[in-house]
């Protein structure tokens, strides 16, 4: 009874490890581009991915990373009248921008050639925000009442740090180098929530990424 038991385990670990390999579950990406947020100047983001295949088409991952950009600019709008002609002013409002994120997430492959799969993918996790954060002054002429201008009170500067939830879409194709080694290029559009930043789709909240990797499967 202990030898058949044996055995089953013996043939059912075998079994799992031949399929485990032929559909080469396990794989690490690694990813570097263009972030781009809304209103804001662009900046770089890298990172580095764990993905595990559940099926041909369906796989999980985890990643982490870094992410920094600069400006971002807020845009003030006067009534157009007699005197005040110029009616469209900007300032920056926040600067030095730094985002580490630990996202999870699923890719869904949906087509399949001899060139590449294109693939869509949906994530959902936590990042750590950090930015200079300042106040905006407006100007107004004394005499005329014209408004001049908007400025950055460099003097209110305050750096802000957030824990924020963040939500996102994306997708791409990834196209086989080698027999293990696949080039992937992606876009993902990502928003995060719960933050004075402010949060979910707002326009501070919102950012862009054009990512290029290499994932290798193990």
């Amino acid at each position: 009874m202990k030898k058949s038991l044996f055995s089953l385990i013996i043939s059912i670990c075998i079994i799992l490890c031949s399929t485990l390999s032929a559909q080469d579950p396990i794989s690490i990406q690694i990813n570097g581009g263009l972030i781009s947020p809304m209103s804001s100047t662009n900046g770089y983001i890298g990172s580095a991915q764990f993905n595990y295949s559940v099926s041909p088409k369906i796989s999980l991952y985890i990643y982490s990373g870094y992410s920094s950009w600069n400006k971002h600019t807020e845009y003030f709008r006067e009534d157009f009248s007699q005197i005040q002609k110029q009616t469209l002013f900007n300032a920056y409002s926040a600067d030095d921008h730094t985002l580490i994120p630990v996202y999870i997430g699923s890719k869904i492959n949906f087509h399949s050639n001899s060139l590449f799969t294109a693939f869509l993918n949906f994530e959902l996790g936590y990042s750590f925000l950090s930015y200079n954060s300042y106040n905006i002054n407006k100007s107004i002429g004394i005499e005329t009442g014209v408004v001049q201008g908007y400025f950055t009170d460099l003097s209110s500067k305050k750096r802000i740090n957030e824990s924020v939830f963040g939500v996102g879409i994306g997708g791409g194709i990834s196209h086989p180098i080698t027999e293990r080694l696949n080039l992937i290029l992606s876009y993902k559009f990502n928003s995060y929530a719960n933050s004075n930043y402010p949060g979910l789709l707002s326009t501070k909240g919102i950012y862009s990424a054009f990512l290029v990797g290499l994932n290798y499967n193990i």
